[in-house]
Order: structure tokens, then sequence, then C-alpha cells
């Protein structure tokens, strides 16, 4: 492991990061307001601190391949001191006493989780708006593909760092080199910002407002700039919107570049993506009748609130329009089972991902016919390819691990905090899926400033954990990993 080199990426990472921190005084010129020196500062200090790592870090030997390990670590890395340097705007800001909750809120700006402990969102200037919905978009498709796109020295070796931040990109090749697939991908990322910029503006929305909920859809993060998050427009024809670009969001970015190259099959023959459209489509016919007929809801009301959040929650985006705390049992079980899942691999989402869950239902279904036909060889297919047995193995790791995180993560919650069931499990389940909103304290018109310090530091673990797909952060936590 080359410690030098992944140091020197870090800082190379930091030094842009802190020019990206610049993007929000234009906000600041715009509506004149005096919060200019915070990102000037807070640019200031990341580039500076990244501008010394590169260079005492700096060293002549240039390696062919980046090792293995150095990808857990620049990718782990980059994700803490990307979430640690975005809170500084909100510590020089003022607007949290205590520091942690900066973290908090940076971090699940960058998971694009969508937690906040902001009490009155309204309150805060629009720079401040625009950095932590800002902080989301570059999360969603993921600052490792940032930095492969604008860092030179990531361009050979960087299919590991695409292949360990799944949730932003694929590991699937788009074209042979990983610098131009990276760009491609934010190329079809920057075009449906602006598009749905555009729509949202043409559906009766302020351009802030459109420009800062683009930003925190694409991503699939959540953030918004109103209390009551999407419910506050009171608009159908802007909850239509967002909810197409929740479900583009959530379709392998591989898919999306296959058909602007016009290469229809390939989407056509994916398995993954009917998966997640059927799962959408039944768990919306479900929610709908359930409020329709057990809440207050007339049909179409019942449609409409069902098919928005169940697309944010399936999505991980976390978006509301309704308080859906105050839904059926019903109801609220089919939500809490759908931060489970997650949409496609290759997408922005969060949670466990669409193509994990059909490897678990075929292996699952395997294991029954074998019962059936004990010596027949039974290969599991995915697409008409057979899934390699290693590959269906760490699938069912990573499972198991997720489900014991979770569970950890709510006992842990309840016995700092002691909160009742609903709200401990929906918080970890909520965090450690990047979904943001839950249930009981934590739901979807509630916020989680109300924790203790420890249950912050525990949720933003889970944060990052989660979206780094558990394994990446956990291999630093192994002695074999810092062995020679």
């Amino acid at each position: 492991m080359n410690i030098r080199l992944s140091l020197y990426v870090v800082g190379s990472f930091l030094k842009y990061l802190g020019l990206v921190m610049l993007v929000p005084v234009i906000c600041s010129v715009i509506y004149r307001e005096s919060t200019i020196w915070i990102f000037l500062a807070s640019g200031l200090i990341t580039s500076l601190t990244g501008y010394i790592i590169e260079k005492t870090s700096k060293s002549g030997e240039t390696p062919l391949e980046l090792e293995r390990k150095d990808g857990f670590l620049i990718a782990s890395s980059c994700w803490i001191f990307a979430s640690i340097f975005g809170a500084i705007p909100y510590l020089l800001f003022g607007m949290f006493t205590n520091p942690v909750d900066a973290i908090f809120e940076s971090v699940s700006g960058f998971t694009t989780t969508g937690a906040t402990v902001i009490t009155n969102i309204e309150a805060l200037p629009h720079s401040i708006l625009l950095w932590r919905n800002f902080t989301q978009w570059l999360g969603g498709m993921g600052i490792i593909v940032l930095a492969i796109a604008i860092l030179p020295r990531l361009s050979v070796g960087g299919m590991q760092l695409m292949g360990l931040e799944t949730s932003g990109a694929t590991s699937e090749k788009i074209t042979p080199r990983i610098a131009e697939a990276a760009k491609k991908l934010w190329a079809i990322y920057l075009l449906f910002t602006v598009l749905l910029v555009i729509l949202l503006i043409l559906g009766g929305m302020p351009l802030f407002d459109s420009i800062a909920h683009s930003f925190s859809t694409l991503s699939i993060g959540g953030f918004s700039t109103n209390n009551l998050s999407i419910a506050a427009y009171k608009n159908p024809l802007i909850e239509i919107i967002i909810m197409v670009f929740m479900i583009l969001a959530g379709v392998n970015f591989v898919l999306h570049y296959a058909a602007f190259r016009g290469d229809f099959r390939k989407i056509a023959q994916n398995s993954e993506l009917r998966f997640y459209i059927l799962a959408l489509i039944i768990t919306i016919i479900f929610v709908t009748l359930n409020i329709w007929m057990r809440y207050s809801y007339d049909f179409l009301s019942s449609f409409r609130f069902a098919s928005f959040q169940v697309t944010s929650i399936l999505t991980t985006t976390g978006f509301t329009t309704a308080d859906f705390n105050l839904w059926p049992s019903f109801s609220k079980w089919m939500l809490f089972i759908l931060m489970f899942v997650g949409a496609c691999a290759g997408s922005t989402s969060g949670s466990v991902k669409m193509i994990r869950i059909m490897v678990l239902f075929k292996k699952a279904y395997r294991e029954i016919r074998k019962l059936i036909y004990p010596r027949v060889v039974m290969p599991l297919r995915v697409d008409n390819k057979a899934v390699d047995e290693d590959a269906i193995s760490s699938i069912t790791s990573f499972f198991l691990l997720f489900l014991f995180l979770f569970v950890l993560g709510a006992f842990l919650i309840m016995f700092v905090e002691g909160t009742d069931l609903i709200t401990s499990v929906s918080a970890s389940a909520a965090t450690i899926g990047n979904v943001g909103p839950g249930f009981g304290e934590v739901g979807a018109l509630e916020h989680y400033a109300h924790f203790a310090t420890f249950t912050k530091v525990l949720l933003c673990i889970l944060m990052l954990v989660g979206r780094l797909e558990l394994f990446t952060i956990l291999v630093l936590f192994t002695p074999a990993f810092w062995r020679k």
C-alpha cells in the first residue's frame, strides 16, 4: 500500500474541493448576503490544507497502477475529509453551537442522506441553503468519480475507485479510459440537472428553489429549502416532475449513457431495471389502496401522495409531500421495508440496491429447487449471464452485514436516547440506507436535532458506511489491511 500516493490524491482532492466552495459566493453576491467571507475563508482553508498535504506527500515515483488497498484508503479518506471540511461554512456562519451538528449536516449532504439537524430551514440565507444542496449534488454522482474526472493522476488505476464507489457510479466500463467514462457520467448528470431546473421553473417553482431542488433530486438527496419539503408548494405538477426525475436518478447511469447512444436493446434486456419498475408499481398500488380505504384521502389524493412517497423512499431520496407518519400501519411498514431496498446499482441511490435483492431472491429459489433436484447443477443467472459464486457469497455477506449494522445502530440509539422502537429502528434504517426521514420522532416533518452528541456521531458513521457500501470503510478497521 502506497500511503504517500494516497495522501497525495487526497490532498489534490481537497485542493479542488476548496475551489468548489466558492460556488455559493455567486449566490451571496446576487442576494447581497454577508456570507461571502464565510465561503472565501472555507475555500481557502480547504484548498490550503489540500495543497500542504499534496506537497508534503509528493513522490517522484509514479506507480503504473493503484493497489486495491490504495483504492479503499483514498475512497474512504476523500468522503471523510469532504464531510469534515464541508462543515466549515456551517461553523463559520454560527448556525450550530455544537460542531458535531455541523459535521452531521455535512455528512448527510455528501452522503445524500437528507437527514437534518436544522429546525428552521427557511431562516437560513440563500448561500447556505445552496451549499447544503450543492453538497448533495456533488455526493450524488460521487465525489470519487468527480476526482477521477478532474485529476489526471487518477486516470490510471481509476477503475478500482469506480468499483468501490458503486453508489455513485458503476464498475462497468463505458469507455476504455476511466477518465473519459467519469466525464461522460458527469455530462449526463449535468444535462439532467439543467433540464430539471427548466421544467421546475415552468412548473411554477422559483428559480433559486428550482436549482436547489434539482441538486437534491438528481443526487437522490432530499434536502429542501422549505421546512415542509415539497409539500410546501402544494403543486401536483411540481410533484410529478420531481417524481419522474427521482425515478430516472434511480436508474443505472450506464443505461442512460446507452440511451444517449441509441442502444435501447441494452435497456430492454436489463432485468434490474424491470425489477425496479415492477417493485415501484406494485408498492404504489398497495399503498394507494391502503391509505384510500384506511385514511381520510379520496382515491386521487391517495394515488398522488402514495406515488410520490413510495418513489421518494424506494429511491432513498427522502422528499415528502405528506406526513406519512400518520398513515395506516400497513403503508408505514411498506415504506419501512423500502428503506432496505434502494434503486438500481450504478445510480445515485443508497441502501442495498435492486440487483442484490434480485440475486438474493434467485439464490433462495435455487436452494428450494436443490431440495427437489439435489444433483442438478443450477447456475444463478442475471441477464442470461451466470453470476460467479464468489459474487453471490459477497452479496449475501453484504446483506447480512447491512442488517447487523442496522440492528446494532437501533439498539445503541434505544440505549442512549431511550426512544421508542419505531423511532430507533427507523432512524438507524434511514441513515444507513441514506434515506433521511424515518418514523416517530424522526418522521416526515421532524428532524434529528434532539438526539445526543453520541447518537449523532453514530448516525454519521452509519451514513458514511452505508454510502460507501459497508466494506470500503469497514475494511480499514481490520489488522490485515495495514499489514504489508
